[in-house]
């Protein structure tokens, strides 16, 4: 009779990615996900961590006021992120106190999600998307570092279109993340996605490039 291994699978490693709102992180991410790349999209899981968290959303309403919560039959039952949004994307020190709530749940997420994507060793690696990997550290775990690029006038479109508000409520926005030279200090490769570049030649590159310092024959052809 055979003995069943105990031992946990070796942890995948980790490529971050990250840039400025609407440079097309998700964008990529998909593409890498086409490659059978797992990706962890940091942003989504923030989000959906509002309506199965009691004691965040109550924090949420205590810390911002009760505008900022949605309520149903007296009872708290999700955050009103629109309202929320317009707070603290006016407000660094808001941003920040928010942040600090947010991404240590977040990285129990990622942690749990990465042992599980670890019993899969076919992947080549993970991939974490978030918009301020840098700025949280959360890099620091990373085997690699992606910045995604696109001019800013270009992303302010493509955001406002995408959330529904005004170019200026995106600039705001913008203002309050890093730049894309203070991404590119901490970045070990840099995607540029505007509609003259070849984004998908790009990703097979940086794809190849990751899979051979990690060890792993696994190509795409550009």
């Amino acid at each position: 009779m055979g003995v069943l291994s105990t031992k946990k699978p070796e942890l995948l490693p980790v490529v971050g990615i990250t840039g400025g709102i609407g440079s097309g992180k998700s964008l990529v991410s998909a593409i890498f996900s086409s490659m059978n790349v797992p990706t962890f999209n940091a942003d989504e899981v923030a989000k959906g961590l509002y309506p199965s968290d009691l004691e965040l959303r109550k924090w949420v309403v205590d810390q911002f006021g009760t505008d900022c919560g949605r309520w149903k039959e007296g009872k708290l039952v999700d955050v009103n992120r629109a309202a929320l949004a317009q707070i603290v994307f006016d407000d660094s020190s808001a941003l920040a106190l928010l942040n600090a709530q947010i991404h240590p749940r977040v990285g129990t997420a990622f942690r749990h999600w990465h042992s599980a994507q670890s019993t899969n060793q076919q992947s080549p690696f993970v991939l974490r998307e978030a918009a301020i990997l840098l700025e949280s550290d959360s890099y620091r775990d990373c085997h690699a570092v992606i910045a995604v690029e696109a001019p800013i006038a270009l992303r302010a479109q493509r955001a406002a279109v995408r959330l529904g508000i005004s170019v200026h409520e995106v600039e705001n926005r913008i203002r309050m993340q890093w730049t894309d030279e203070e991404r590119r200090k901490k970045a070990d490769f840099i995607l540029h996605n505007a509609p003259e570049d070849a984004l998908l030649n790009q990703v097979i590159q940086v794809h190849n490039q990751i899979c051979e310092s990690i060890g792993k024959d696994i190509r795409f052809d550009s």
